[in-house]
């Protein structure tokens, strides 16, 4: 059974459709890269899944149930792209991630020791124990995410989304990151990452997903580096895209 499992997805604002008829399935284990030009779709259908935007058609099961049914929230963990990960808020770090153990317990209940360690264990993932007690608005722009990221862990996922978590990050949190998902896949979760360039990601990668217009144009093997297979400055076919050329599967035409 998936962990996800969209069929025909539609998100329309303002009476336009930005995202067209998607199918999208992922497997306990899988990872997905999310992938196509600005506009194209991506970070709008990564929110329908995660329950922010609505569907104006089609359907979002996870883990085998009807998004609206679900409730078991704690096996998804969400990485929004980084807008301030205090959202104005003066927030330590630790209270940041701890917010990722929210579904773990009664509302109302304070946090039990097997939240704490989840926290601390989730800073450390991500190399920030020693920033567990720093105000997150001193943090740079790269900590920031880092802790989105912590926050996410803590929870203890099946499924982990991404949306472009590398944008505008420096190299040591990019290099952090793909050490992050490479240990979350080796421990058996499934991983659904928006992102522009895979980076040192390629190779733990299953699939490719590329949506051009809000539609899905290419479901299937990862684009190589420059040089290789995939190169998007290759101008000929692949059986697999569909008769597509390179321009056309990055969202070029």
């Amino acid at each position: 059974m998936p962990v996800l499992n969209v069929h025909g997805a539609t998100v329309s604002y303002g009476g336009r459709a930005v995202v067209r008829g998607v199918d999208l399935a992922v497997a306990p284990g899988e990872a997905v890269a999310l992938m196509g030009a600005n506009g194209s779709g991506k970070s709008t259908l990564i929110k329908a899944v995660a329950g922010l935007v609505p569907l104006a058609g089609g359907t979002i099961e996870l883990f085998g149930t009807a998004q609206k049914r679900f409730r078991d929230w704690k096996r998804v963990g969400y990485v929004p792209q980084r807008t301030g990960a205090a959202s104005g808020v003066p927030s330590t770090a630790a209270e940041v991630v701890s917010q990722g153990r929210l579904a773990h317990r009664l509302l109302g209940m304070p946090s039990r020791r097997a939240d704490r360690d989840a926290v601390a264990r989730s800073l450390d993932e991500v190399g920030l124990a020693d920033h567990a007690h720093c105000s997150v608005d001193t943090l740079s722009g790269g900590q920031q995410q880092r802790v989105l990221i912590a926050r996410a862990l803590a929870t203890d996922p099946e499924l982990l989304i991404m949306d472009e978590p590398t944008v505008g990050v420096d190299a040591e949190t990019q290099a952090a990151l793909a050490a992050v998902v490479a240990d979350r896949i080796d421990a058996g979760c499934a991983v659904l990452l928006v992102t522009h360039e895979l980076g040192p990601l390629t190779d733990r990668l299953d699939r490719a997903v590329v949506l051009a217009d809000g539609r899905v144009v290419h479901d299937g093997e990862p684009p190589r580096p420059v040089g290789e297979h995939a190169d998007p400055g290759h101008q000929h076919s692949h059986p697999h895209s569909n008769g597509q050329t390179a321009e056309d599967f990055w969202g070029g035409k």
